[in-house]
C-alpha cells in the first residue's frame, strides 16, 4: 500500500514538472511573438549621445519640389535650453545643411549663411541670410514660395513663434524671384506639406507613410487655393 502511494506521488510530481516546463515554454514563445523583428538597440554610448540632444522637425522639398516633408533633426539639448532664439538659429543651421534623408531635396541655395543669431520679437522671429540666398537661388515662383516656407514652417515648430521675418545682409529685400516679396513677415502655411507621408528619419534614410485612418491634427491656416504671399 505504502509503495502504491510512494508511487502515485513520483508520478503527480513528474507531471507537475512537466506542466511547469510546458507553462515555461509557451510564456518564452509569447514573449518572441510580442518583440519586434526590428527593434532598435543602442549602447551606452549611443543612449548618452541622445540623451544630449533634442528632437527638431525641419521642413525640406519633396524630389519634384513642389511639396514640403518633415524630416526629424537632433539638435544640443544644452542651445535649446539657452532658450527659443538659440534653438531657432540651430534649427536654420541645420535648414542650411540640408536633407539627410533619402528623397528630400534642399531648397535654400548653395552658399547661404546665416548671418547673425535668429531674433525674437512678438511672436516674430527675423532671420538675416547671405546675398547667396538671393543670388544663388534658381528662381521659380513656385520654387521661391517652397523655400521661404521651409524656412517659415520650421521655425513655427517653437511655440514662441508666429510669423517669420526674412532680411538680406541686413536688409529688407522687396523683390525675391519672380516677383515674390519679402517685404512683409510670413505665417507658418501647412497648405504646402505633404501629408501622405510622415516624418523622413535620416537614420533609416526614408519616409514613414502616414496611417490613413489617424487623424492629422495639424491646423491648416491657409486653405489649399489660398496663397498668402498674394
Amino acid at each position: 500500500m505504502r509503495k502504491t502511494i510512494f508511487i502515485a506521488m513520483i508520478m503527480a510530481l513528474v507531471l507537475i514538472l512537466c506542466s511547469c516546463g510546458a507553462a515555461k515554454k509557451a510564456e518564452d514563445a509569447l514573449a518572441e511573438d510580442l518583440t519586434p523583428i526590428s527593434s532598435l538597440t543602442i549602447d551606452e554610448e549611443e543612449a548618452a549621445v541622445l540623451n544630449e540632444k533634442v528632437p527638431v522637425i525641419l521642413y525640406f522639398g519633396n524630389e519634384e519640389k513642389n511639396k514640403l516633408v518633415k524630416e526629424i533633426r537632433y539638435v544640443d539639448i544644452k542651445e535649446a535650453k539657452k532658450g527659443a532664439e538659440n534653438l531657432a538659429s540651430a534649427m536654420v543651421k541645420e535648414l542650411l545643411k540640408g536633407p539627410k534623408a533619402k528623397g528630400l531635396t534642399a531648397l535654400i541655395a548653395e552658399g547661404t549663411s546665416l548671418r547673425s543669431p535668429v531674433t525674437i520679437n512678438e511672436r516674430v522671429a527675423n532671420v538675416d541670410f547671405t546675398k547667396e540666398f538671393i543670388d544663388n537661388h534658381p528662381g521659380g515662383k513656385e520654387l521661391a514660395e517652397l523655400t521661404i516656407y521651409s524656412i517659415v514652417n520650421t521655425l513655427t515648430e517653437i511655440k514662441e513663434i508666429e510669423r517669420v521675418k526674412i532680411t538680406i545682409n541686413g536688409k529688407e529685400t522687396k523683390t525675391f524671384k519672380d516677383n515674390v516679396s519679402l517685404s512683409n513677415d510670413f505665417p507658418r502655411n501647412d497648405a504646402v506639406v505633404n501629408k501622405e507621408v510622415g516624418l523622413a528619419r535620416p537614420e533609416d534614410g526614408g519616409l514613414e507613410p502616414v496611417n490613413a485612418d489617424i487623424e492629422d491634427n495639424s491646423a491648416d491656416i491657409f486653405e489649399e487655393d489660398e496663397d498668402p504671399l498674394e
